[in-house]
Order: C-alpha cells, then sequence, then structure tokens
C-alpha cells in the first residue's frame, strides 16, 4: 500500500515538472483533482529557483503568501472565479500594494499606496499573483536591454528579449507564470511576445483601465496581456476590460465592440504595400512574412497590399517629435534631480522633449488627426491589417552599439498602433531557419480587439507551433 502511494506521488511530481501553465492544462487539473492552485504555486516557485538569476524578476511576492492566496481559492467556487488558481506577473510600472515599483530604475523605488485597478480585477477573478516583472528603463525602448539587469531572449541569450515589458514576455514564455501583464506605448506588448513565441494582446487604448502605473504617454498607454494561446489572453481580457472612474482616459463605453466576428471565408487581411515593406536586410524574417500570408490564404482568406505610408509617418512622431513631451511630463522632477540614475539612452531620448514648444505639439497632434484618417481609409478596405510584428531581431552586441536606430527598426511596425488608437494582436507564425521564432501583428480600428482574437485563435492554431518556449503543441492536451 505505501509502495503504491509512493508511486502516485511519484508520478504526480513528473507529471508537475512538465506541466504547461496554459489555462485548458491547468482547468483540466483542477477540474480532475489531479493538482489543487497550492501544488502549482510550489511547482513555479521551484521553476523559478531552478534557473537562478535570469534577471525576469525585480520583486517576487514570498512565496508563504502566494501559497496562502493559492488554499484561500480551496473555499472557493471556480466556476464563479474566471481566473482561477493562474499565475500571473505584472511589469514593473504597475503598482501591486506591498511590492516596489521601480519601473526599471532603482532609485525611482517607491511603495504604492495603492495597488492598480487592472491587477485588483484579475487577483478578484481568481489568478495568484507571483510578482514583478524587469522592464527597459521608464518604457521607453523595445530591446528589453535598457536596465541594470535584464534577461535575455527564450530561445538564444545572445538575442534581445524585446521591450520594454522584457521580463513578463520571458516569464510566461519559459513556463513561469500562466499570462502576465505589460504595458504598450509603441509595441512594448507586441514585440517582446515576437520575439519569445507567445501572444500579446494590445487592447484598444482606453477600454482596460491604466489607473496605478508610472505612464510613458498617458494619453495612449495601455496594459496589454502575455498568454501562450489567443483563447488564454481573451479570458484575461474578459476580466480586466470595463470602466473605472479613476483613469479618465477610460473610453466612454469600454465594453462596446465594434466587430463581433471576421468571416471565416471570403475574409479579406490587408498587408503593407511593397514600397513600404521592410526586413532591414533580414531575408529569414520576409521569408517567414511570405510563409504567413501563404497561410492567411490557406484559411480561405484574400490578401489585399494597402498603403502603409500613413501608418509609417504616424509612427514616427513617437520618439521623434514633441509628444515626447509626454515622457518628460510622466517623469517630472526626478528626470532633472536624478540625471544620474537614468539610463544614458533613455535619459538622451527624454531629453529632445524640450526642445519642443506648446505650439509645436499642437501642431503635431493636428498633423495626427490628418494621418488617422488616412490610415483608417486604408483600414476600411480590409477586415483587419496584418505586418510583421518586428522586422527582424537583432544581437545583443548589435544593440549596444547602434542603440537609437536599431530601436527604431523594430518599431517599424508597431509604433503607430496607439497613436491612431487602434486594437492589436501579435501571434506566433513561424520558426525561423535560424531557429528564432517569428511573429506577426493583426490589427484593426478602435474596439474590434475580439474580432481580432477569433482571427488570431484561428491563425495560431493553423499555425501548429509549440507554446513559447516549450515543446507542447497548440491544442495538445
Amino acid at each position: 500500500m505505501k509502495y503504491a502511494l509512493n508511486k502516485v506521488l511519484m508520478n504526480a511530481m513528473t507529471n508537475l515538472h512538465g506541466l504547461s501553465l496554459d489555462f485548458d492544462a491547468l482547468d483540466n487539473a483542477y477540474r480532475t483533482s489531479t493538482l489543487t492552485p497550492v501544488d502549482v504555486v510550489r511547482e513555479v516557485y521551484r521553476r523559478i529557483h531552478d534557473r537562478g538569476e535570469d534577471f525576469v524578476w525585480t520583486c517576487l511576492v514570498p512565496e508563504t503568501q502566494a501559497l496562502a492566496a493559492a488554499q484561500a481559492l480551496a473555499t472557493r467556487d471556480p466556476a464563479q472565479m474566471p481566473l482561477y488558481g493562474l499565475p500571473f506577473a505584472v511589469k514593473d510600472n504597475i503598482h501591486v500594494v506591498g511590492l516596489k515599483t521601480t519601473a526599471g530604475c532603482p532609485a525611482y523605488g517607491h511603495y504604492p499606496a495603492k495597488t492598480a485597478a487592472v491587477v485588483k480585477k484579475l487577483l478578484d477573478a481568481g489568478a495568484i499573483l507571483i510578482g514583478k516583472n524587469t522592464m527597459d528603463q521608464f518604457a521607453t525602448g523595445l530591446v528589453g536591454i535598457r536596465s541594470e539587469g535584464y534577461p535575455v531572449n527564450s530561445f538564444d541569450g545572445e538575442y534581445i528579449p524585446g521591450g520594454s515589458s522584457s521580463g513578463s514576455a520571458v516569464a510566461v514564455a519559459t513556463g513561469l507564470v500562466s499570462f502576465s501583464l505589460g504595458s504598450d506605448t509603441g509595441g512594448s506588448g507586441r514585440i517582446p511576445a515576437a520575439l519569445n513565441n507567445i501572444v500579446g494582446l494590445k487592447p484598444t487604448p482606453g477600454i482596460i483601465s491604466t489607473a496605478g502605473m508610472v505612464y510613458a504617454n498617458r494619453s495612449f498607454d495601455c496594459v496589454p496581456i502575455f498568454a501562450l494561446t489567443c483563447l488564454d489572453a481573451k479570458q484575461v481580457f474578459d476580466v480586466a476590460v470595463g470602466p473605472d472612474i479613476d483613469d479618465p482616459f477610460m473610453r466612454a463605453n469600454p465594453n462596446y465592440v465594434a466587430k463581433s466576428e471576421i468571416p471565416v471565408s471570403g475574409f479579406t487581411i490587408g498587408i503593407p504595400d511593397k514600397d513600404n515593406r521592410k526586413f532591414f536586410g533580414d531575408l529569414l524574417a520576409e521569408k517567414s512574412f511570405d510563409h504567413a500570408i501563404n497561410l492567411i490564404k490557406d484559411l480561405g482568406g484574400d490578401v489585399l497590399e494597402i498603403d502603409f505610408s500613413p501608418f509609417v509617418a504616424a509612427g514616427s512622431m513617437l520618439f521623434s517629435g514633441p509628444i515626447l513631451a509626454e515622457r518628460l511630463a510622466s517623469l517630472g522632477d526626478f528626470f532633472e534631480s536624478h540625471r544620474e540614475d537614468i539610463h544614458p539612452v533613455v535619459g538622451g531620448i527624454i531629453d529632445k522633449a524640450k526642445s519642443y514648444s506648446a505650439v509645436d505639439l499642437v501642431k503635431e497632434y493636428y498633423r495626427l488627426r490628418q494621418l488617422m484618417s488616412a490610415a483608417y481609409t486604408e483600414l476600411q478596405k480590409v477586415d483587419a491589417l496584418m505586418v510583421p510584428t518586428a522586422g527582424t531581431i537583432y544581437k545583443i552586441k548589435e544593440v549596444e552599439s547602434n542603440p537609437i536606430a536599431l530601436n527604431a527598426n523594430m518599431g517599424y511596425y508597431s509604433y503607430f498602433a496607439n497613436l491612431l488608437q487602434l486594437s492589436a494582436l501579435a501571434v506566433p507564425a513561424a520558426f525561423r531557419d535560424d531557429g528564432l521564432p517569428f511573429g506577426i501583428c493583426f490589427l484593426a480600428g478602435p474596439q474590434e480587439d475580439s474580432a481580432l482574437i477569433t482571427l488570431g485563435n484561428r491563425f495560431q492554431k493553423a499555425s501548429r507551433l509549440p507554446l513559447g518556449a516549450t515543446r507542447i503543441n497548440y491544442g495538445a492536451h
């Protein structure tokens, strides 16, 4: 009897070590009583401990505290908690009471008085917070290496992880949490998703509360969701979306759905015209995007080239004009009083804001409205736009030697989305011939998030790729 019991326990431990943390796997384990949330939390901390210092985390919830939260779920009805027992993490510019917020700058570190509204929603829905993740300092960068210590790419340590939500993406890709929150101003919820083979759902600005975070551009910052699958991201999205009286930048009706679905067949996907389609000399990325185009056709879609120039022009405003003033305003006096504590590349970017006037900023917003009109005209021709999430990927050494230009290349297909108030979804698309992941991003008008998730789910299933940096394929369990 004792031998049989030990064998059962040994089998359970073996299964636990190989367990995927995607929602279906955990839901099945909980429903069949194979595992409890306490078991999963213990396994999460074991994995974190075994990885050693990987610079994914800036701080962890004490394991005893996370276990207590998991134990408390034992008396709750899982059917009433849509995120029951799911471990998650948040980027270190999102406030959580009891955990220091540094935004990637230790000198800025402080303990907030209030937990961010979106985090509270997730906790109330049964999710279990594990800790806070490393990021590019003050969310200024798409490379993921603008902090004192930074994680590396989940597939090859010589390559950048993508930023600024680097730790949040790597935590999901490497199986440390089921999902995570980042922040997205110019691509920080999409670029690291693509570079680590996971999903990055960037919501329409103003439908998920940003109250309780350190802002880059408060007027269009948003909280993206990293997950292993599109449907996992949708489950978190459904909990997170909704009004918040403490966020003055919320949309009047954040629960409004602009488009319920994209047709299963006979749909049209826009792609950038050839003159504006750039891969920065990366033939493997170009080949992977061609593969994604063919996959759309296999799914029953038509592909139409559209004029991508208004999107590019809008994106160029993010770091090359007076809109930088928002970043300077967010940091306030700290920027001047702690200049020596700010990453030199980050400081140099924000410094440029001082060269513009209020009149320059007004004129820039007038021009943005014109570009928005032109971009929306192009979007009306298609059901959704598909672009490479990133046109290439760089080694860490390459970015260190040319940080500004290469960061701009990373943002070519992402900078414009929030400025134009678009919904966006980054989805894994292929593995390049060099073994690195490649992702695409679907974009559509405001509050078409649900339609993009439906399309992205079909695309992800058809691509048949493993989940994150694991060997588990989508739908394998």
